[in-house]
């Protein structure tokens, strides 16, 4: 070995040993980065599931509704209601009955 290769052998074994432990410290710092992406991605996922939740809540509230609208304004000739005073009123009132049920019930399960 020459001696000037022996003289900076120190010195090349100190900067092996400084770049040693900066890369351990960028991997260190990677992995805390995919968690934390990983962690907000996990985030996301449980906040776009509330609002599903709430989307199907209202979804179901409006189908309903919207069944019972459909089954009544059907034009049948031999429909109990149509002779009736209070007919009318009732079916709303079974609509909005219905709607208050269900909104009820999502709201008490925390959909809504």
């Amino acid at each position: 070995m020459p001696p000037v290769c022996a003289q900076s052998q120190e010195y090349f074994r100190d900067v092996h040993d400084h770049l040693a432990r900066i890369m351990g410290a960028l991997d260190a710092v990677r992995e805390s980065i995919a968690t934390a992406i990983q962690v907000n991605l996990s985030m996301v996922t449980i906040e776009e599931s509330e609002v599903t939740k709430r989307l199907a809540a209202w979804a179901a509230i409006f189908a309903a509704s919207t069944a019972l609208a459909g089954i009544w304004g059907m034009n049948f000739e031999h429909m109990p209601e149509l002779a009736w005073t209070w007919g009318y009123p009732l079916a709303l009132s079974v609509i909005v009955s219905v709607a208050a049920l269900l909104y009820r019930r999502f709201r008490k399960a925390g959909w809504l």
